[in-house]
């Protein structure tokens, strides 16, 4: 496994979420790294206003409005203010240090290899189908870094940590059982592949650092996410961590279905 640098909060205009930066921070204190904040502005956003043709519909008047080039200067400039503040709290609550930027570029030049990417989860899932947020999303996911998706609401902030181990997720079950430990939690091992692969997944675990009180194993029938999903059933785990590829091709899709039905973030770690 690449050895974590930093983990870095991809923040956008509307997606500030409180729940999304606490739970970057406490990765942040579990992994003792430091974070960093990237408000990404969206410059596509701000070339909209220029088109004379471009309406936005506001709920209040009920009525279609040319878009306003300074208001929405001023409220863009407004989330970047409220997204270091909501950072600054979240960074002094778990003892972490962070650095805050905003940033025009893309998201795969704001990462590199060994970071852990944090991101919101859409709030609405006609958000998520937009072309622009899927491709925001895809765009994370493919940029060679691990991606922790936090969906709106997150369901549980304590329990154990669940990693799904099949071929190859070695370093899914190091992080895994690295954040089991931090965090005084157990370790739910989903295991998808032949009895000796389970025993030295839970060996593995063991070995961190985790007694075997504390370790759980259950059998997978297969690694599609709603097999996942439902192995899951009732454990009231706080998160969710899988090796990149480990239940399809398509992580995004596969990270904001778990998230969406367990109610708990999804990390996809780098191979």
């Amino acid at each position: 496994m690449a050895k974590q640098q930093r983990i870095v909060l991809h923040l956008r205009y509307g997606l500030a979420e409180r729940a999304t930066i606490r739970a970057a921070a406490e990765l942040a204190h579990m992994l003792g790294l430091a974070l960093h904040g990237v408000f990404l502005q969206d410059e596509a956003l701000t070339e909209l206003t220029a088109l004379p043709f471009v309406r936005e519909f506001r709920l209040a008047t009920g009525a279609w409005h040319v878009l306003d080039a300074r208001r929405i200067a001023v409220e863009q400039r407004e989330a970047v203010n409220e997204a270091r503040r909501l950072l600054d709290e979240a960074s002094a609550a778990f003892g972490v240090s962070f650095l805050f930027a905003t940033s025009d570029e893309q998201v795969t030049q704001t990462s590199r290899e060994g970071d852990i990417i944090v991101v919101a989860q859409p709030r609405l899932p006609t958000d998520q189908l937009a072309h622009a947020t899927a491709g925001w999303l895809e765009a994370a996911h493919n940029c060679g870094a691990s991606v922790m998706l936090v969906p709106q609401s997150v369901a549980r902030r304590e329990g154990p940590i669940a990693v799904v181990v099949c071929q190859d997720s070695d370093a899914a079950l190091t992080l895994a059982a690295h954040l089991a430990v931090s965090a005084a939690e157990g370790l739910l091992v989903l295991a998808w592949g032949p009895p000796e692969m389970a025993r030295r997944a839970v060996e593995q675990a063991r070995a961190a650092g985790l007694p075997a009180a504390r370790i759980m194993l259950r059998q997978l029938p297969g690694v599609l996410p709603e097999q996942v999903a439902e192995a899951l059933d009732a454990s009231n785990e706080r998160l969710v961590v899988l090796a990149r590829g480990a239940c399809g091709a398509d992580d995004a899709a596969v990270s904001s279905l778990l998230a969406s039905s367990r109610g708990v973030p999804v990390l996809v770690v780098e191979r």
